[in-house]
């Protein structure tokens, strides 16, 4: 984890997580992106073995890099999960798996995560990207927050 104060952490590294830093990288800005598995793809590697996604290749992609193979074909999961994995190498992202933000909360006019390995991230402004099929935590302060603040719930 870097030192300092970061423009943004982006919470998750799926295909959310990944696509944001790839807009935030060529905006020059400081960021970083947690993962709580242990490989970026792990949350596609989880699900059952004959899964393919049910989105052509074509359709598929993050910005700036396609899927190998047949354009109107289906990847397998594993296949994405590898696409995801090197996708972030590809375009250098930075990524820190094996770690979970375990509380966030606003310091001043920043946001303070603590981290599962004991760490601290402080950033101006924080992208949840945790995927589908997860539960909602709002925080009470999130009630008080000006309208001006953009909170997106699945």
């Amino acid at each position: 984890m870097p030192d300092g104060r970061l423009d943004v952490l982006v919470i998750g590294a799926g295909q959310v997580g990944l696509a944001t830093g790839y807009h935030l990288k060529r905006k020059s800005l400081d960021f970083y992106i947690i993962e709580q598995s242990t490989r970026i793809g792990d949350a596609w590697r989880k699900r059952y073995d004959s899964l393919t996604l049910f989105t052509p290749r074509a359709l598929s992609a993050l910005p700036g890099l396609q899927l190998a193979g047949d354009a109107d074909g289906y990847p397998s999961r594993d296949e994405f999960a590898d696409y995801l994995q090197d996708y972030a190498a590809r375009w250098r992202l930075p990524v820190a798996t094996g770690v979970r933000v375990v509380e966030l909360a606003r310091d001043g006019g920043d946001f303070l995560a603590m981290l599962s390995d004991g760490s601290t991230a402080r950033s101006r402004s924080v992208v949840v990207a945790t995927g589908g099929f997860q539960k909602p935590a709002r925080p009470a302060i999130a009630a008080g927050f000006n309208a001006s603040v953009v909170q997106f719930d699945p």
